[in-house]
């Protein structure tokens, strides 16, 4: 994909085979990578499909035709859920950059007991996250949750809906990471596991290990 390039599109910028990009994503066209009328580009809309798509029109605004569909693009088959303890900013904004290239369908920060951070800028970290996205031309953004703590995640409905659909494709991955290490974590996280993994497929339980959880410490 070296020579290919990703832009964001919202589904409400399309009209039948037809595409007109944001300013943002205009000035980047135009300014950054310079392309010309006739060029091929892709188009990501976040949400699952991305389009191949021809410009032919790079005035003040960018548009043309939309000449290839493909849902589920660069989507893994497996969905995967990471939980993480909020980390300094550097590194946090690494780990979104690495989840998001790893396939992360969601990601929740957490707010645990050792962690000096307790708070998370949104609307940067979402930057970051639609970035990344667009870079690996993943068509679907992963989910980006507020802070949270373990408590709360782990009785969540919506994360249980998330993380244990009704296929036998989808499993929940969860990688605790806290600034140290943490036994009252693990632990807790251990034994919500161990009851969570009974509401899995059949032919998905035998194979997994006791612990549905790791602890990395990022002193």
């Amino acid at each position: 994909m070296a020579d290919e390039h990703f832009f964001y599109i919202s589904p409400d910028n399309i009209s039948k085979n037809c595409f007109t990009l944001d300013a943002e994503e205009t000035h980047h066209v135009l300014n950054v990578l310079r392309l010309q009328v006739d060029d091929e580009i892709w188009l990501l809309d976040g949400v699952g499909i991305a389009y191949r798509g021809i410009i032919k029109n790079n005035g003040q605004e960018v548009s043309g035709e939309i000449i290839a569909e493909s849902p589920g693009f660069s989507e893994p088959k497996v969905e995967m859920h990471l939980a993480v303890g909020l980390i300094k900013k550097d590194r946090i904004e690494w780990l979104l950059e690495k989840a998001v290239e790893c396939g992360a369908l969601s990601i929740t920060p957490l707010l645990l007991d050792r962690c000096l951070k307790k708070t998370l800028n949104l609307e940067r970290s979402q930057k970051i996250v639609r970035t990344a996205a667009k870079q690996c031309g993943r068509s679907r953004f992963p989910k980006l949750k507020e802070p949270t703590s373990l408590d709360n995640y782990l009785n969540d409905k919506s994360n249980s809906s998330d993380n244990f659909s009704n296929t036998s494709s989808s499993i929940m991955i969860t990688y605790s990471i806290s600034p140290s290490s943490s036994t009252t974590l693990l632990d807790t996280t251990l034994s919500a596991s161990s009851s969570l993994s009974s509401s899995l497929s059949p032919s998905l339980s035998p194979s997994f290990s006791p612990s549905l959880s790791s602890s990395i410490s990022l002193s």
